[in-house]
């Protein structure tokens, strides 16, 4: 066990360390991800997976034509194989590398993972899977010990104080019990910040910048459960660019998180209207609809998506399941 007190003066590397040490409940040491290599047979009411691509915590990746895993639906390409807690797979994203330009997306509605491309959304391929390792991402860690998220950042450890006199010890008193931690997670606000104007007027690239770090911010306080936060800097960053089509993109994955599901289809319209060549915008605005009951409006955005990326085997077959509904 790792006394919590410890992580206030943790650095980065300490932190990535206990991550990795954490155990069952702590960060895998390597992800197994399914890609177009790998062969999917239907057996019984599951599927049998042969052959993942296997993603080391040094970024390393390669090819594991022996694995195998059995799962209970016809997985995508990049979804994630092996089985672990999401919050430990957090742990895994914030102390170990992932291949260049690559991201853990958002759980699906049945909490399954995959590795997307960070700009489109779409899910990675063997060929992405295949790229140099980025650098292990820097600031706030999410540290998972005994399945519970604890979030810390590095700070600079006091002097120790000067030595004092001896008091004699005080006759013991009687302690309260503490308080139990507010929940990470609160109900998303029904507030969502304004639509965008039709038309969107360009904001000047100094806001734009400005708005890119904070969606970037908000990202972050979003994987570490900080709900409130992640909202605030979303809002922010709007402020700075009524534009930004990747805020609105980011506002919906946090409402879905939060099951508010009407909520991320309105947030995915203002994507798709502000970014109308995101294929990746419009595959989750047809994901949204389908968990919605609204089969009809799915099969246009997977019908859009696919115009888009012809070759994406998931919009090509969520059009295919919700056509003519």
């Amino acid at each position: 066990m790792i006394l919590i007190a410890s992580l206030a003066l943790a650095d980065d590397a300490t932190l990535a360390d206990c991550c990795r040490a954490g155990g069952a409940n702590a960060c895998p040491t390597s992800l197994a991800v399914r890609t177009e290599k790998s062969s999917v047979e239907a057996i019984g009411l599951g599927y049998e997976v042969a052959g993942a691509w296997t993603l080391a915590c040094s970024g390393k990746g390669k090819w594991d034509a022996a694995f195998t895993a059995d799962v209970d639906a016809d997985p995508p390409f990049g979804q994630v194989l092996t089985t672990v807690a999401p919050l430990a797979m957090h742990c895994f994203v914030q102390s170990c590398a992932l291949p260049e330009s690559t991201c853990l997306g958002s759980p699906d509605a049945e909490g399954r993972l995959s590795v997307v491309d960070c700009e489109s959304n779409m899910p990675a391929d063997h060929a992405a899977l295949a790229r140099p390792a980025r650098g292990v991402p820097t600031g706030g860690k999410v540290v998972v010990i005994d399945g519970k998220p604890l979030v810390a950042s590095p700070v600079t450890a006091s002097p120790p104080a000067a030595p004092t006199a001896a008091v004699p010890a005080a006759p013991p008193v009687a302690v309260a019990p503490p308080t139990p931690p507010a929940p990470v997670n609160t109900p998303l606000p029904v507030e969502l910040p304004p639509d965008p104007p039709e038309p969107c007027p360009a904001a000047p690239e100094a806001a734009r910048s400005e708005s890119r770090k904070r969606v970037s911010t908000g990202d972050d306080l979003r994987v570490a459960g900080r709900v409130d936060d992640a909202l605030r800097d979303y809002k922010a960053a709007l402020t700075m660019d009524k534009c930004n089509g990747y805020a609105w993109m980011s506002i919906s994955m946090l409402a879905e998180q939060q099951g508010r599901t009407d909520l991320a289809i309105r947030a995915l319209k203002n994507t798709t209207r502000l970014l109308p060549a995101h294929p990746g915008a419009f595959l989750m605005l047809g994901k949204a609809y389908e968990s919605f009951g609204q089969r009809s409006l799915a099969a246009t955005a997977y019908r859009r998506a696919t115009d888009l990326a012809p070759s994406n085997a998931e919009a090509i077959e969520g059009y295919m399941r919700t056509r003519g509904g």
